[in-house]
């Protein structure tokens, strides 16, 4: 993202000067800088940049050569706020939401006293220290439920989107793009499951659809919300986390990764400056 000024005597607008990166009071979050003696902060976001391009997470997590920033879905963060407290509303009662009767869930949202701290990504959210790895895995969850038959704790995604009423949730799990949703959640049950907590297998994800089928705004969207069922596997966090600490602990910059697009844009950007 490139940041604008507007010059205040000519009015035109010029880039930012310098480049963002890490500020020097803030060498906490830069691995090569931070003193060791607490553990090393990485969030479930930050776990998934290095499945996705172990180069740009050592640039950013090691060296502190800040990533791209990517512009903030406010509108499906509106959608999460509205949908918390409806939720919130069945947690305080300790009944069922519609969508849980609707598709016969046998459960109600977990009433918990941490359960905002766990909703918070940018500050808290749940933490696992791991003991061998000096590292505190943190993710901020959208919601937990309980299952009223067996007490264990089931992980819940709120998701916003806007498709034709007839592929709204057809092949939702087989989508690419959703490959990262489905990582969260398995993350989630790590963290869950770290922290003493006995979490179901069969997670979920309320997909509200922003409706097409329209004639006109009218200052208002409207929206169809459904479940679609998740079968988490945490079996396999375990493994990566020790790979990414031990790519961590290394002194050597990984290659670029043939598929992410912010190493081939600085690839090719570079052949053709460099082309006579």
């Amino acid at each position: 993202m490139i940041y604008l000024n507007r010059d205040k005597t000519t009015k035109e607008l010029k880039p930012t000067d310098g480049f963002k990166s890490r500020i020097p009071n803030q060498k906490w979050r830069i691995f090569e800088l931070n003193d060791k003696k607490k553990p090393f902060r990485l969030s479930r976001g930050k776990f998934s940049d290095f499945l996705t391009c172990k180069r740009c997470f050592y640039l950013e997590q090691v060296k502190g050569l800040k990533n791209l920033d990517t512009i903030p879905f406010t509108l499906n963060n509106a959608v999460d706020d509205l949908v918390k407290k409806e939720f919130d509303y069945h947690r305080k009662k300790q009944t069922p939401h519609p969508l849980m009767k609707k598709y016969k869930i046998n459960a109600v949202p977990f009433q918990h006293d941490d359960i905002e701290k766990w909703q918070d990504s940018k500050s808290r959210g749940i933490q696992y220290e791991h003991p061998s790895l000096n590292l505190k895995l943190t993710g901020g969850i959208d919601d937990v439920w309980e299952n009223k038959k067996t007490g264990k704790l089931i992980m819940a995604d709120y998701k916003a989107q806007s498709k034709p009423a007839e592929r709204k949730i057809d092949g939702y799990l087989e989508d690419v793009y959703h490959e990262g949703y489905k990582l969260q959640l398995d993350f989630y049950r790590y963290l869950f499951e770290k922290n003493g907590f006995e979490v179901q297998t069969t997670a979920y994800f309320v997909v509200y659809n922003a409706t097409l089928e329209r004639d006109n705004f009218n200052n208002k969207l409207e929206f169809t919300a459904d479940l679609v069922p998740y079968e988490t596997d945490s079996s396999h966090i375990e493994e990566k986390i020790i790979e990414m600490k031990k790519l961590m602990d290394g002194k050597k910059i990984p290659p670029s990764t043939p598929h992410c697009q912010n190493c081939n844009y600085i690839i090719a950007g570079g052949k053709l400056i460099n082309e006579k």
